[in-house]
């Protein structure tokens, strides 16, 4: 996240431009489990929701991505 000051901005536009950054910067690190996110799947279904299993995929990088400006801002 380093040198990504666009994600913390006030503007949403910018704060966008930062996540996108962020997530191809996170390609490199994270790769969310694919049993795991089948899992997701089924509880999704169990709950009355249709999801896609690239949908969950987006979810968890999106979710890591979150977290991650939400702890870097709070200890900045």
């Amino acid at each position: 996240m380093k040198g990504n000051k666009q994600i913390f901005s006030d503007n949403k536009e910018d704060r966008i431009k930062g996540y996108k950054k962020l997530l191809k910067k996170n390609e490199e690190y994270y790769k969310p489990p694919q049993d795991i996110a089948k899992d997701i799947v089924e509880v999704m279904e169990a709950q009355g929701y249709e999801v896609e299993l690239n949908e969950v995929l987006a979810y968890m990088k999106s979710s890591v991505a979150a977290f991650d400006r939400k702890f870097r801002s709070r200890t900045r």
